[in-house]
């Protein structure tokens, strides 16, 4: 018999700001927030982004023709929940303080539409674009997202350009007690506006640098608010097509700035990072000679590591120190020249450096994760 620790799981200390990662809760009136926040944002360049796109599309609607692609997909993860080995124990052993997880694995299934419309005018193209995702996890239907994304591209021979706005109204992590004193377990949720913009040069045959940059603010739910913050995150990389595989690198530095746990007197979860990304592309090879061009197969390789140092100076914060390393590998088969699909396999791991015991405990794990998905163009 398996003797565990019940560790409770209403603590601040197991909260986790998650700016990088789903059935809605019905509260007792007589449940006490603390400092509740208007659930107003600000929201009126929304229908700015918006007109700008459908303005582009009508002005080039004698010019171009409307381009999409419809993705449907399955995703399998052992760890849907990024629990740590002690978190997994509990719920193996029935604790009381984990039985808002009905599975620690779970089924993910998502559709993903893209529209572009290319609007040629001498030696530019202007492509205004949108993208809508939707995916639901099977068992734990909390977990649930509706994505949105809206872009304008312009290409030239040499470079291209790239500006977009992302919206993410529901993202779903886990459950925590909030710190409220009611004992209550909540749905620890964010929504997350994105801003991004692209640079992309092609100075010479073969080799192309590129650059972005991305602006997010995150709003968790009113239990949560002192987790609210921006990040910001800046990148640089290139890449080189030898004649068989395309080698790619890149370096970005990411910070998070926890706005309002000082108004809220909690602890400061502000974090800076480094982050490294290497891929090796294959060249698309046909299955069997010149006769089969037209379907392909073409694998990959992706690693990455990110390098989290945490700013707050409190005995859950203070010294802590993540390594969180991604290892991707995956297979485009190319059917038909409208018809692909993809095979991938995600592993993560998060290793954890503190001087808090409980953060060693409560903070490290894995994850695997299966996914395959099929895309059409039209």
């Amino acid at each position: 018999m398996i003797i565990v620790e019940e560790i409770s799981n209403e603590t601040k200390s197991q909260r986790e700001i998650y700016p990088d990662q789903q059935k809605d809760l019905k509260y007792p009136e007589e449940k006490k927030v603390r400092n509740p926040r208007s659930l107003t944002r600000k929201k009126n360049f929304r229908p700015i982004i918006l007109c700008l796109c459908l303005v582009l599309l009508t002005l080039g609607r004698a010019y171009a023709q409307l381009e999409g692609e419809l993705s449907l997909g399955a995703g399998y993860s052992d760890n849907t929940f990024q629990m740590s080995d002690s978190d997994l124990s509990r719920w193996e052993n029935g604790s009381s303080a984990m039985d808002w997880a009905e599975t620690t694995d779970d089924l993910n299934l998502y559709a993903k539409v893209d529209l572009a419309y290319p609007i040629p005018y001498r030696w530019w193209t202007f492509t205004p674009s949108v993208t809508g995702t939707i995916n639901q996890n099977i068992s734990n239907k909390e977990k649930y997202r509706t994505d949105s994304i809206a872009r304008i591209r312009i290409d030239r021979y040499y470079w291209s350009v790239s500006a977009l706005y992302g919206y993410y109204p529901h993202i779903y992590y886990r459950h925590y007690t909030d710190s409220d004193g009611t004992g209550n377990q909540e749905e620890y949720t964010y929504s997350r506006n994105l801003y991004r913009g692209d640079l992309i040069v092609r100075p010479i045959k073969h080799f192309t640098a590129f650059g972005n940059i991305r602006y997010e603010d995150l709003y968790y739910n009113k239990y949560f608010s002192e987790a609210d913050g921006n990040r910001f995150t800046s990148e640089i990389g290139a890449r080189y097509h030898f004649p068989a595989f395309s080698l790619q690198g890149s370096y970005a530095y990411r910070s998070y700035d926890n706005t309002r746990y000082d108004e809220l007197n909690d602890d400061d979860g502000s974090y800076e990072s480094n982050v490294y990304r290497g891929v090796l592309r294959m060249k698309a090879m046909p299955f069997s000679g010149e006769s089969t061009k037209n379907q392909s197969w073409q694998p990959y390789l992706e690693l990455s590591r990110e390098d989290r140092f945490y700013q707050g100076d409190s005995q859950w914060y203070g010294g802590r120190e993540y390594c969180i390393y991604n290892t991707k590998a995956g297979l485009g088969l190319k059917l038909h020249p409208d018809w692909k699909l993809s095979l991938d396999y995600l592993h993560i791991f998060r290793n954890v450096e503190s001087p808090n015991e409980s953060v060693l405990r409560l903070k490290e794990f894995s994850e695997n994760r299966l996914s395959a998905s099929v895309s059409y163009k039209f």
